[in-house]
């Protein structure tokens, strides 16, 4: 069997999910409220980001970028760098607490 090509026709069909939209907007917006606060009240980035993830770790990655870049002033091309740092922190911490039974 020979693979086809797709219609271009039907290409132009195709629907992309936005990955950037929070499946909680309420909460998206606290988050970035309360990284701004950390951020006038600390001056740190990096704290300010640390909060937004945590209140945010259970959006997709993009939400978290787009709200790093709003709520904690970040760059574009800093964002990522920060969401690999801080996550890969949350990972640890998690495997360091002992289970609940």
């Amino acid at each position: 069997m020979t693979k086809t090509q797709p219609n271009p026709a039907e290409i132009n069909e195709i629907v992309e999910v936005d990955t950037a939209t929070p499946t909680n907007a309420d909460l998206y917006q606290q988050a970035i409220e309360k990284g701004q606060a950390i951020l006038k009240d600390e001056g740190s980035k990096a704290a300010a980001a640390r909060e937004i993830y945590r209140m945010l770790q259970g959006e997709h990655r993009d939400v978290i970028l787009k709200a790093f870049i709003d709520g904690a002033t970040v760059t574009v091309k800093g964002a990522p760098t920060y969401f690999y740092n801080i996550s890969r922190k949350f990972r640890k911490l998690a495997k360091a607490e002992p289970a609940k039974d």
